[in-house]
């Protein structure tokens, strides 16, 4: 059990944990269950782990959208600190592809399409993920998938030039050294797309070095290899999402979401609402090629560079080759208490 537990809360069991916090399933009289985040003691000696809970409590309590995880209400800082969660018991999308392996295309789509919408409402309150994939995509009972996890997460105007993400999914210009922007979690999400698609990752390497050739200069496979009867204009979005230039890639996530729905014949206005699209019968599974249970990420904190050029075609696929109103949170102080407000 934790030493310290916020008033009003009863905690049931541990959850998990992560790089800077304790998770428990919890109880609250108004919220009902909650994922309960408790920082990690060391945090008080690592002041970079201690910055990145602080972040996500302030980031996720002005966030609001039916695709990204409810935050209840946080104290970022000091021997109180803690933050209450949606409880999602579906667990993340990185599991539901490792247990499930490929999904029905229909179930791949909703999914993208859920974690685009809460991109864009992310990016349209002046926030950057920095670290968009399935293992911080949750999943509720009813199957919905709610973007979470924002402890990389940082307000736009506030970013640094630290090198922060996971390297399966980092676009090319943050490995070179630049910032992260909105069009880097554009192909983080193109990454994720194709992965969700394909059933396994589009760059492989046992380094952080290796990815960062692999995002840079490799042409992952064409999708339609990997998903015979593809529509062409499902692997042009994705593509466009994850091409090497960011100024070539889609401007908002919204517009990906667009493109996207519209080349699956999906429901235009449901990646907005949350609403779940009809699924067809399942397909065989096949796993993961590129993943192992319990294989970890590559790091990618440091400074690694390397200066050498792309020297492959800026279109990542081998087919592109060819000619061819929400309410804000209420918030007390800098370091006070943050509470969604509630109808």
């Amino acid at each position: 059990m934790p030493g310290f537990v916020p008033e009003g809360y009863e905690v049931l069991s541990r959850l998990g944990s992560g790089q800077t916090a304790l998770v428990y399933l919890a109880r609250h009289p108004v919220f009902g269950e909650v994922a309960l985040k408790l920082p990690r003691a060391e945090l008080a000696q690592r002041p970079v782990l201690k910055k990145m809970f602080e972040n996500e409590v302030a980031i996720t309590t002005k966030l609001a959208s039916p695709n990204v995880v409810t935050a209840y209400e946080g104290f970022p800082t000091g021997a109180g600190a803690f933050l209450a969660l949606e409880y999602c018991s579906g667990g993340t999308l990185d599991q539901h592809l490792l247990e499930k392996g490929r999904m029905p295309l229909e179930r791949c789509y909703r999914f993208v399409l859920d974690v685009a919408a809460g991109l864009a409402h992310t990016h349209e309150r002046q926030i950057l993920h920095r670290d968009v994939k399935p293992a911080n995509v949750f999943l509720t009972a009813s199957g919905d998938a709610k973007l979470g996890d924002f402890g990389t997460g940082v307000f736009m105007g506030d970013d640094g030039e630290e090198r922060v993400g996971t390297a399966f999914y980092m676009a090319p210009e943050v490995f070179e050294g630049n910032s992260a922007g909105v069009r880097s979690d554009i192909y983080s999400l193109g990454v994720l797309a194709y992965e969700v698609i394909a059933g396994e990752r589009p760059f492989v390497g046992a380094s952080y070095d290796a990815l960062m050739v692999a995002h840079r200069t490799s042409a992952p496979k064409d999708l339609r290899a990997l998903r015979p009867g593809l529509a062409i204009e499902v692997v042009r979005v994705v593509s466009h999402a994850m091409m090497r230039d960011p100024a070539r890639r889609y401007e908002s996530a919204r517009d990906f979401a667009t493109a996207l729905a519209k080349a699956t014949g999906s429901d235009a206005s449901a990646f907005s609402t949350g609403e779940q699209a009809v699924e067809q019968a399942p397909e065989p599974t096949t796993g993961r090629s590129s993943r192992k249970t319990g294989e970890t990420d590559p790091p990618t904190s440091g400074r690694r560079r390397d200066g050498s050029r792309a020297g492959a075609s800026d279109k990542p696929f081998e087919e592109d080759r060819k000619p061819a109103q929400d309410k804000r949170p209420a918030k007390r102080g800098i370091f006070g208490w943050f509470r969604r407000s509630r109808d």
